[in-house]
């Protein structure tokens, strides 16, 4: 019988001072550490501004919730982080939680 769990996978790029991070899976408890550790190696790097591509992230829970805000609050400025293509569910999810202001969707 074949594992059809989803596999977390993060790639990241540096772009002069900005940072991508393409997220791919559910952005579970596990993820959300490798998510953390990602945006510490970039901003060690100089970035000063993040973009999370989240369109092949099929679910989030808390603990990915506080990994975006942590990376917001490292980034300091409103505009310093900015979400890439979320899908549906987690628009809803920062709409719910009353998040949706606190990053630039794009």
């Amino acid at each position: 019988m074949a594992d059809e769990s989803v596999a977390f996978e993060l790639h990241d790029e540096l772009e002069g001072e900005r940072g991508v991070l393409t997220l791919v899976g559910e952005l579970d408890t596990a993820a959300a550490r490798d998510v953390d550790k990602a945006v510490d190696v970039l901003l060690g790097k100089g970035v000063r501004s993040l973009v999370i591509d989240l369109d092949q992230v099929s679910f989030i829970d808390s603990s990915g919730l506080r990994s975006l805000i942590r990376a917001r609050q490292q980034l300091g400025s409103e505009d310093a982080v900015q979400l890439r293509s979320p899908q549906q569910a987690t628009r809803r999810l920062l709409e719910i939680t009353g998040l949706e202001d606190q990053f630039r969707v794009v």
